[in-house]
């Protein structure tokens, strides 16, 4: 076995091929060997043994050529020769005079290297080098032991990571060759743009929506990425990279990376090619129906805050959203980051699921008990509680009982009297007050108080006291066009129609018929203690004045049998 040694190839090409002087020799020697063979030319030969110095090769010569293994190291450092194998060679001399017959392995393949690179540049071919290091200006590269010059500019890469592609072989273009001085430049750039034309045309007709392809990620912006699918680069915006929710593609992607897109869209015009990852993936919504169930509880991450509500990641791609309502019983929460913030673990209940607009509803307050049926139970209607005055507005008095709850005392329920023209005044925020339970409505979390409720409601009494019928007076507090108001006692007004001022039809109340303060005796025809309403009638307490001093006038005849007729005629006859 060849025992490795490395030497340099510059060694090789110092010392000239020199030929024998002796031309007697050198023609004795030529006159014994094959016609086909001839010295400071390529041939094809055979391994005929293998030892730890040397290789013998046997090229059809009368006799066999020794090569040092270091020869084979430093042209095919990864060799693996063996007997039989068939190798190229480079004839030194056929001479015998100087030591008989001479190979090199060497010279043999930086011959055939530079036949190639010459070929590779005169056809504009693409050929492979190696990268072997990074000099000023570019990198060194090797052809099959050629040395070669690679300008940072035609690296087709990253400037600034040009120590990455150390020890890469790439497919390279012939830039520049000057033979005699043997000086090479050569262009991965190049070699990329013709393979990549190639790549287009091939790749043009099967850029249709819907068609899959395995790209490699050539750049990640804030808003999206530049995916080179062979032949053409393609935008994948950073909404179509996940079903999940990402603020910056460098959570998921990263330089380099082969991924798996789908054309969304391809303008010819414009050359311009939309592609989308998530749309290789299974979209995670087509599920939800069935996972998510209203009111069962999941849990997830608090991924978004805004003002209305928080939104929650509870499995990837798949959000679900508490609003601000729904965040806490008593309603004291105005904003989310009042209680959460992004990162939190949450347990929440779901309320609704939207497969058609991916929506799910989520509450907070559900996963505990709801503190409103405990309210309602411990305050039942009728009960009264103390507070203090936390707010007060044009319709009502709001009352803290405590825990965090406040109830609302609306204006029609602060005093009896319909007519009071300041129900508000005496009321000041912070005073202690109390006041009657009217309802706890525990599905809307409304909680109704009552102040006049604390006494007893004057108008039950109305009925007993004004029955339907009954003459009664009281005192006229103001007339409208459509009639009269009389006061029966404080707080209990009744109206006077218009229409029940007189058996005569009045079109229009003089101001000289009533005035403020003037007694009248009046009828009660109706009492309507819903809308706290009695009507009155004038021209009915007439009729029944008469009636009565008609039944009056009977009873004091005694015995005499006179019919309400025989009555009228006589008072008819005494009239005339």
């Amino acid at each position: 076995m060849c025992a490795k040694k490395r030497i340099k190839y510059e060694e090789i090409f110092e010392n000239e091929i020199r030929q024998e002087n002796n031309s007697e020799m050198q023609e004795a020697f030529h006159s014994n060997a094959p016609a086909q063979i001839d010295s400071e030319q390529v041939v094809k030969g055979k391994v005929t043994s293998v030892s730890r110095e040397e290789i013998t090769v046997d090229i059809g010569f009368k006799s066999e050529g020794r090569i040092p293994c270091e020869e084979f190291f430093g042209s095919d450092p990864d060799f693996n020769i063996k007997v039989g194998d068939e190798i190229d060679v480079f004839v030194e001399s056929l001479n015998p005079g100087s030591g008989g017959l001479r190979l090199s392995r060497a010279k043999a393949v930086i011959l055939n290297a530079w036949e190639r690179i010459e070929k590779a540049y005169n056809d504009s071919s693409v050929i492979q080098a190696k990268i072997t290091g990074v000099i000023r200006g570019g990198l060194n590269a090797s052809i099959d032991g050629v040395n070669a010059f690679m300008p940072a500019s035609q690296s087709g890469g990253d400037y600034s990571n040009l120590d990455e592609m150390v020890g890469q072989s790439f497919g390279v273009k012939i830039i520049e060759f000057k033979g005699e001085k043997k000086d090479l430049v050569i262009s991965r750039k190049a070699a990329s743009e013709e393979e990549r034309l190639k790549k287009r045309v091939e790749l043009l007709p099967k850029l249709k929506e819907g068609a899959l392809f395995t790209g490699r990620v050539k750049n990640i912006m804030d808003y999206g990425i530049f995916v080179d699918i062979g032949g053409m680069d393609g935008f994948v915006h950073v909404g179509d990279l996940s079903w999940a929710r990402i603020k910056t593609p460098k959570e998921i992607i990263t330089p380099g990376q082969d991924i798996h897109v789908m054309v969304l869209s391809y303008d010819r015009e414009k050359e311009k090619l939309s592609l989308g990852v998530k749309q290789t993936q299974k979209n995670p919504w087509d599920n939800v129906a069935v996972k998510y169930k209203a009111g069962e509880k999941v849990k997830g991450k608090v991924v978004s805050l805004m003002d209305y509500g928080a939104f929650v990641e509870i499995e990837p791609g798949v959000e679900g959203m508490i609003h601000v309502s729904e965040l806490s019983w008593t309603g004291k929460i105005r904003k989310p980051s009042q209680l959460l913030k992004i990162g939190d673990m949450v347990e929440a209940v779901v309320l609704e699921v939207d497969k058609e607009k991916q929506r799910i509803a989520l509450g907070l307050k559900q996963v505990g008990p709801n503190p409103w049926d405990e309210l309602k139970k411990k305050y039942p209607e009728g009960t009264r509680v103390k507070g203090s005055i936390k707010n007060i507005t044009d319709f009502g008095i709001f009352i803290n009982i405590g825990e965090e709850f406040d109830g609302l005392v609306k204006i029609g329920d602060i005093s009896w009297d319909a007519k009071e023209k300041e129900p508000l005044k005496g009321y000041n925020i912070g005073q202690n007050i109390e006041a009657v339970v009217l309802d706890v409505d525990a599905v809307r979390q409304r909680l109704s108080l009552g102040i006049k409720q604390l006494s007893e409601d004057p108008w039950k009494e109305i009925s007993r006291r004004y029955p339907n019928g009954r003459i009664v007076e009281g005192k006229v507090t103001r007339t409208a066009d459509f009639g009269v108001f009389v006061e029966l006692e404080p707080g209990i007004e009744g109206l006077i129609h218009i229409s029940e001022l007189s058996d005569e039809k009045i079109k229009k109340i003089g101001h000289d018929m009533f005035k403020a303060g003037q007694t009248v005796s009046s009828l009660v025809k109706n009492i309507d203690l819903k809308n706290r309403k009695i009507s009155l009638s004038i021209k009915e307490a007439n009729k029944k004045e008469e009636r009565d001093n008609v039944e009056n006038f009977v009873k004091q005849q005694g015995d005499v049998k006179l019919s309400l007729g025989d009555l009228l005629k006589n008072k008819l006859k005494e009239g005339k």
